[in-house]
């Protein structure tokens, strides 16, 4: 049975701690893995060795038996279902480490096996996110009778069909920059997966910044009260914010790929808080903006805007705003804005002679449109109206 290193270090350790003294913690083949005395890692322990050879349940050091890699101390064997997995010795004076003998061996013991159950649940899962992988990234066509078979052995049916939920911790990018805000994703996560697994035939995958979910077909309400209900439970534990993306099969589809498309794209058009969560059938020029690059929206907004300085431009994205959120409508969107609607015209009028285009025809609306949202992605903003 393999036991890693940090595994056996993290038990001398914790245990070290309890009893004051220098604890080891040897393999199976004789050779100690770990230590509270940094410089005996790697060293051959004899005693251990014939521990092993001999299937003994303790064996004690004496000083006549010590040599350069054998100290003085208790040794006794750690069984996991009757075998012999390594060695736990305890060094220093017999009188002072036999009455731990026993307790350190149950010590380790426990918390060997309580490591080992985790690493396979560790290993469990890294299969089913392999299969998952697989699955998602293959072409619907290419699915065949084995790769059916070999997900059912794994207790997944991938010819059901389903909906895609991406999550994304909104402070993804800043957390992941210092040890304790990862140690904080890390928790997000679990407490994600944990509410996802707790679903009827629901899949879970962990991806680098973000989370897929894969539940069982139902309409876009379902989806919504799921992606509320857990966006309620992590602001709840952590105080932080979760973006949604969702896919747009609302009978569901047995193409995993396709749908992990969609939901995705909705999430990467849905990155800040007044739209928390997108579904793939709201997007609409969204899709275009994603496939453009940043300098080519920079020139677009400068060969507009030519001249117009960066608070000049902000003010004229907010007029523009205000039109295209009330629909042309020049006194709903001058009442919102605090002005009067002949100020709102006067500054349409002013953004044309910026810009020779006019915003009131139909015909070059659209440059208006494509510049807003140009300018709501470069300084990363949300891309969409839908308000949540």
């Amino acid at each position: 049975m393999y036991i890693s290193q940090e595994t056996a270090q993290t038990i001398v350790e914790e245990i070290g701690r309890e009893i004051h003294e220098h604890i080891n913690f040897i393999d199976n083949r004789g050779y100690i893995i770990a230590s509270t005395d940094e410089a005996r890692i790697g060293d051959l322990h004899e005693g251990a060795k014939r521990i092993i050879r001999e299937n003994l349940e303790e064996l004690y050091i004496t000083a006549e038996m010590e040599n350069a890699s054998t100290k003085k101390g208790m040794n006794l064997s750690i069984r996991i279902n009757h075998e012999i997995v390594g060695v736990i010795g305890i060094t220093g004076e017999r009188e002072q480490v036999v009455r731990y003998g026993n307790i350190v061996r149950r010590m380790t013991e426990i918390m060997l096996e309580d490591s080992l159950t985790k690493d396979e649940r560790r290993y469990d899962r890294r299969v089913r996110y392999r299969y998952l992988e697989e699955w998602i990234e293959m072409p619907q066509r290419a699915y065949n009778q084995n790769f059916v078979e070999r997900g059912k052995h794994l207790g997944i049916d991938i010819t059901r069909p389903r909906r895609a939920l991406m999550v994304e911790v909104e402070r993804y990018h800043e957390l992941s920059l210092s040890l304790e805000g990862q140690r904080r994703l890390e928790n997000i996560e679990s407490s994600v997966r944990h509410l996802i697994n707790a679903l009827p035939e629901a899949l879970y995958l962990r991806k680098p910044e973000r989370q897929i979910c894969l539940v069982a077909a139902c309409p876009d309400e379902k989806m919504r009260e799921l992606s509320e209900r857990i966006s309620a439970r992590i602001w709840q534990k952590y105080k932080e914010a979760l973006l949604f993306g969702i896919d747009g099969e609302t009978e569901g589809s047995q193409d995993a790929g396709k749908i992990c498309r969609e939901a995705k794209r909705a999430l990467e058009c849905c990155k800040y808080p007044d739209a928390v969560r997108l579904f793939y059938n709201d997007l609409n020029v969204e899709i275009l903006l994603n496939d453009i690059k940043d300098e080519t929206m920079e020139e677009y907004l400068q060969k507009l805007f030519v001249g117009v300085t960066e608070e000049e431009l902000k003010n004229d994205m907010e007029l523009i705003e205000g039109y295209f959120r009330y629909e042309g409508s020049v006194t709903q969107a001058a009442e919102q804005m605090f002005i009067h609607k002949n100020t709102f015209q006067y500054r349409l009028k002013k953004l044309k002679e910026v810009t020779g285009k006019d915003i009131r025809l139909p015909s070059e609306a659209a440059v208006y449109m494509m510049a807003l949202y140009c300018y709501r992605k470069r300084n990363g903003e949300h891309l969409s109206f839908r308000m949540e």
